[in-house]
């Protein structure tokens, strides 16, 4: 296959469907495994000079994360943290230097200014009580409420943020819109994430190796849960060790600019029901930074984001009328999808907002 098929043949693995046959074991070392593969159908004449380079360095990649899951599995963490870590930050092994994925290709900065929101579930009488503090983190006096998430786990909160109003929902499992409310955040300054989202085709046009070389830590926090009832998700298991990272990397950083937030990553629940663009699937995970505080609130977070009170669709509808779509003729593909989003109550939901003033936590 050429270098366009490849993309096209990687992106199609992920999501990971939830397999209810297979241990999660089992589908990782299948889906490591057949990632692989695919490296060894890109045709000769397609190749870089360093392919087969790439192609050790990727397998290394996997066989950490194998090693993750399975020391995980045994009940050392500490061990399984460590593959992870020594994947990001780099190794030496026998003498020779293993150059760490996490240097500045995969480190993203994200602009002062940038937009995005913030969606929950609130029974009908709570609604008009909730402040915008309350769509902030889970206080840290409240660390009982946390409970495992994708990329957080139980008692560490975590700032969930989403590039628009569509990727809260689907996060959320689609819950009735009725039933939510919303917040815009905005950032008070640029900030720095780790990358973990699905490969752009210009990226890949312009890095493919790069992007071959972190695609197995896409392809592993990319797998959706085979039981949501379940208190134990092994599908969490290696974003949560990113996560830790994260936070591991801000303790350990040599000053301000060296600071990772959090991370950027693409949805698992990324699907075809809907003509929208691809970066609706973008999301935010950002770990306090200052878990010790006596405050309820990490202040470093505080000082990052304003955001909105919060409101909810049917009342803005009240105020506003209802949002009609009179189409818009002549769009390319790209521009349809756009148009999709913007016109949708998602997109009705953003422009409500958008005259709402910025507040920042009271502490």
């Amino acid at each position: 296959m050429n270098k366009d098929e490849l993309y096209t043949t990687l992106v199609a693995m992920v999501p990971v469907k939830a397999d209810e046959e297979k241990d999660f074991r089992v589908v990782m070392k299948e889906l490591l495994g057949t990632f692989r593969k695919h490296l060894d159908n890109l045709d000769a004449g397609e190749q870089p000079a360093e392919w087969n380079g790439t192609k050790v360095r990727a397998k290394q990649l996997c066989d950490a994360i194998e090693r993750a899951i399975e020391n995980e599995y045994k009940g050392i963490r500490h061990s399984a943290y460590s593959a992870i870590k020594n994947q990001l930050d780099g190794y030496k092994t026998q003498n020779v230097e293993i150059v760490g994925l996490a240097y500045n290709e995969n480190i993203l900065p994200v602009a002062q200014g940038t937009v995005m929101y913030r969606m929950r579930k609130v029974e009908l009488e709570e609604q008009r009580k909730l402040k915008a503090k309350d769509m902030f983190h889970i206080p840290l006096d409240k660390r009982g409420l946390v409970e495992t998430q994708r990329y957080s786990v139980p008692g560490y909160p975590c700032l969930y943020l989403a590039h628009n109003v569509y990727g809260c929902w689907e996060e959320m499992g689609r819950p009735d819109f009725g039933t939510v409310m919303v917040s815009k955040f905005v950032s008070q300054n640029e900030f720095k994430v780790l990358d973990l989202r699905i490969p752009s085709k210009s990226k890949w046009d312009a890095n493919m190796e790069r992007c071959v070389l972190f695609f197995p830590l896409v392809l592993s926090s990319m797998v959706q849960v085979k039981n949501n009832k379940d208190t134990y998700k092994p599908e969490y298991l290696i974003p949560q060790l990113l996560t830790e990272w994260v936070i591991s990397h801000n303790r350990d950083k040599n000053g301000p600019d060296d600071e990772i937030l959090g991370i950027m990553y693409t949805s698992a629940q990324k699907n075809d029901d809907f003509n929208f663009p691809d970066y609706s699937y973008d999301n935010y995970a950002i770990p306090v930074l200052k878990p010790l505080s006596s405050k309820k609130y990490c202040n470093r977070l505080e000082s990052i984001f304003q955001l909105t009170a919060p409101t909810y669709y049917d009342l803005e509808v009240l105020r506003n009328g209802e949002h009609m779509d009179w189409g818009v003729l002549d769009l390319d593909e790209e521009q349809q999808k756009i148009h999709d989003l913007n016109t949708s109550r998602f997109g009705a939901m953003e422009q409500f907002l958008q005259a709402k003033p910025l507040e920042i936590i009271d502490q």
